[in-house]
């Protein structure tokens, strides 16, 4: 309400009363020192909290909701039938544990039936390159959810897939369905 403003019978005619128009103001509306103070202590608790919620690490060995593990363990590449507890089958295939596991985002080429010597060269450099990835730091296991196979895995490091990593570096393609001719496109 606007001071000295009055309507009938609010008020007798002439007869202002400033302290009772300062409580008119205050009654009115939201203070905005209060306003300012909430949005000053939220700002607070976001600085103060944030961070902690957007970079802690896993704690436990079990990851996300979606049933994924934290692996953090050395690999190396598998030898014949004796599999260690932790090893490189293929340029996409581990073993961990007494489980063989496939990457499922990506397709890599053929190193036990390569069609010609540049697949059976570029498989073995994958393969290399898989192990090295592997032992860069602990990683998390997710069962993807578009595979109906239980040993189909996606592996992520600090929010980015291993797969990705792999075609990165040029020893790996996106997942498809149609087969890919390593021999014509593959640079070693």
């Amino acid at each position: 309400m606007a001071y000295g403003l009055y309507d009938i019978d609010d008020r007798k005619a002439g007869h202002f009363n400033l302290h009772e128009a300062g409580q008119e103001k205050r009654q009115s509306g939201f203070p905005l020192t209060a306003l300012i103070l909430a949005l000053l202590g939220g700002a607070a608790a976001i600085l103060a909290i944030g961070p902690q919620l957007l970079w802690s690490q896993p704690e436990s060995k079990h990851g996300g909701n979606l049933g994924g593990i934290v692996i953090n363990s050395t690999f190396n590449a598998c030898s014949g039938a004796a599999r260690a507890a932790a090893c490189v089958v293929s340029p996409r295939e581990f073993s961990y544990g007494n489980t063989t596991y496939h990457l499922s985002d990506i397709r890599t080429p053929d190193g036990e039936f390569p069609a010609c010597d540049v697949e059976a060269q570029l498989a073995g450099k994958a393969t290399r390159t898989f192990i090295g990835i592997l032992n860069g730091g602990a990683f998390e296991s997710l069962p993807d959810p578009t595979d109906s196979n239980p040993t189909a895995r996606i592996l992520m490091r600090d929010g980015v897939s291993i797969g990705q990593i792999m075609i990165a570096k040029g020893v790996a393609q996106p997942w498809a369905p149609q087969p890919y001719n390593w021999c014509a496109h593959a640079n070693v």
